[in-house]
């Protein structure tokens, strides 16, 4: 069953879509998501995310690059590519490739390092007998296991196999 496109509720999507992008930069999957659930038909919903598209106004690439730029410092490139592709719509390749761009391995291990140092003196951890905890909650922020293993090491000069 395939509707013909109603001109004047198709420009009233857009109009619906331009409000919703009006407040912040949304990912193309939450635009569909908000359309569909003010009641618009599929050929409706495509007619406005294609203008907006045509303007730039929908744009996932610009969405991860912006994304990143004010997430990456709060959490690791595992929770970044999560979040961007399971909570915003976003394709995992082009998640992966652009946190794999923008958050290069310094900057990953140095924010480890960061949230590794927060949590020790939160914990007021002293020793390597609670790095297990401390290495899970690294994980938790989503860090990979070998940066984690490297920060923790650092700190409490230990053989990675000790937690």
């Amino acid at each position: 069953m395939d509707f013909t496109l109603d001109e004047k509720r198709a420009n009233e999507a857009y109009e619906a879509l331009v409000k919703y992008l009006a407040v912040c930069q949304r990912s193309e999957k939450e635009c569909r998501e908000k359309l569909y659930s003010k009641g618009f038909h599929k050929n409706e919903v495509e007619f406005a995310i294609d203008k907006a598209k045509g303007y730039r106004y929908v744009d996932d690439e610009e969405y991860v690059r912006n994304f990143l730029m004010f997430n990456k410092q709060r959490y690791g490139s595992k929770k970044l590519i999560y979040k961007l592709t399971a909570e915003k719509g976003i394709d995992k390749r082009l998640a992966e490739n652009m946190t794999a761009d923008c958050v290069g391995e310094d900057c990953e291990k140095e924010n480890c390092r960061k949230f590794a140092e927060k949590y020790v003196k939160l914990k007021k951890i002293e020793d390597k007998s609670q790095a297990r905890k401390l290495s899970a909650h690294l994980y938790q922020k989503g860090f990979d296991w070998n940066v984690i293993n490297a920060v923790v090491s650092e700190m409490f000069d230990v053989a990675d196999e000790d937690f």
